[in-house]
Parts: structure tokens; sequence; C-alpha cells
């Protein structure tokens, strides 16, 4: 495998124009049927409004998502969202995999794919404020989840959700706002499920069980030069 950059785009994506015509369908039929004097129960009328927008709004959500959500260069890796980008260098990379959490005596995957790195201060510096504030909110319920089968029972949960009001690298550069928010996120949930930085399955383009051993199959050739 050669690497120049490697563009991945999202399953999210997928089928979202089939969504909005199936809307407009459904919409369509709907008014028809109302037109011609077809009579249903009011309850089924709703419903079928109800159910042309949702198809079309999904389908119109899917399409605002960037084309691209990963693009890996053999420099680095950036993640692409509608609210803007984080990225890192392959040499601050420590390690990627499924993160898992404990359910009883199993391990049980969760349905992103996990960055470690080295240090999150360049992540700190290059990801958007919007993109920041977004990604703490979304990944509550990784918290959540993390917190209950990774802590012993009874344990006290109030300080990962204290708001900080400033953040200290190891350099000592000191981060406040939603940049030092989102870093101390960083830290919690590296030290419960072993990663700083989260990719959601939806955000690939293929399973995450296919998607790790193709990723270190590229991290291995990266530096590989194309002499076609």
């Amino acid at each position: 495998m050669t690497l120049k950059e490697l563009a991945i785009q999202p399953s999210a994506r997928r089928d979202a124009l089939t969504f909005c015509v199936f809307g407009v369908l459904v919409f369509a039929v709907t008014m028809f049927l109302f037109l011609s004097g077809f009579e249903l129960p009011q309850a089924a009328w709703a419903i079928m409004y109800i159910a042309s927008a949702s198809l079309f709004l999904l389908g119109i959500a899917k399409l605002v998502e960037p084309p691209v959500s990963l693009m890996i260069s053999p420099a680095q890796i950036r993640y692409e969202h509608r609210r803007g980008s984080w990225q890192f260098d392959w040499d601050n990379l420590i390690r990627f995999d499924i993160p898992r959490t404990h359910r009883g005596n199993e391990l049980e995957e969760l349905p992103y794919i996990g960055f470690r790195l080295k240090d999150i201060e360049p992540v700190l510096d290059t990801i958007s404020p919007r993109l920041a504030v977004y990604l703490v909110s979304e990944q509550r319920h990784l918290l959540v989840a993390a917190l209950r089968r990774e802590l012993p029972p009874g344990s006290d949960y109030t300080p990962f959700y204290d708001i900080p009001t400033s953040y200290k690298t190891s350099s000592g550069k000191v981060y406040r706002g939603v940049q030092a928010l989102f870093a101390v996120r960083c830290e919690q949930l590296r030290k419960l499920l072993g990663y700083d930085l989260y990719v959601p399955g939806s955000a690939l383009d293929r399973p995450l069980d296919e998607f790790c051993p193709w990723l270190q199959e590229v991290q291995s050739h990266r530096h590989q030069v194309d002499q076609r």
C-alpha cells in the first residue's frame, strides 16, 4: 500500500438522497389521497405527515455532513466535522483501537475508534471552539458508560462533571474556556477507557473491526514512496 493522502467518507452520508426522495414521495402520496377525498382517521394522516417529514429531514441531516470525515496523510490524521476539525501527527500517536468497557466478566466494544496520544497540546491548539463544545456534549454518554462500568460501585462521579476554569499541559501551557473543558474531558476518558480522542463508527467507511486492521496497515506503510 502506498499512502499519499486518503479520504475516508462517512457511512452516515449513505442513502441521503434516498431518504429525501422517499420523504417527498410519502408526502406526495399523502397529499394525493387527501385531495382525492380518501377517508382516513386523523391519526393516520398525522402519522403519514410525520413520516414524510422525518424521512426528508433525516436525508437532509445526512447531506449536511462533510463528504470526508478523516484525511490520512503520511504526516498526520485529520478529523473533519461540520463544526470544525482536529488533527495530530502520526509521531504523536501511541496507539489506536476500539475502546472497551467491562460488563460483568466480559468486555464490550463501544462504537468508536479511540486514539491515545503522547501530547494533547497540538490538538488543543488546532481544534475549533464549536467542535470542542460539541464533542464534550456528544461524548457525555461515553463518559457515563465508562463511569458506571469502570469505577467501583458507589463512586462519587461529581468531579467528572465539574466545569474546569483552566487546564495545564505537561509543558506548562495553560488553556482556558472550551479548550480547557475539552482537555479535561479527554483526560477523563483516557483514565477510564485508555484513549484521548474518539471517532464514531458512523464517520468511517467500513465496520470498526475492519477499519482498525486497515489503519494499522496504513500506518506501517505510510512512508513508502510511489514508484509507479
